[in-house]
């Protein structure tokens, strides 16, 4: 993907609940050898958000922005779709 990504407070985020997430790729993402950081910063699949009012839906990267909420990140970068 070729979105150019703006930092985002995940407070502006409808952050998914747990029962909404796939549990392994919870698991796999835990267990990841690459940090949430870096995760997060992926520029080859971003973090996509859809346009409009907030709280803004997830289009692209549910899993990595409920770990950043459990692990208390208050800013992500994210593209727009």
């Amino acid at each position: 993907m070729d979105i150019e990504t703006v930092p985002v407070k995940m407070s502006d985020i409808r952050i998914p609940k747990r029962s909404e997430l796939n549990e392994l790729k919870i698991r796999a993402l835990e267990n990841s050898p690459n940090s949430l950081s870096s995760l997060l910063h992926d520029k080859k699949e971003p973090i996509v958000l859809y346009r409009g009012t907030r709280p803004y839906e997830i289009c692209n990267g549910r899993h990595r922005i409920y770990l950043a909420a459990q692990q208390g990140i208050k800013v992500i970068p994210a593209g727009f779709n």
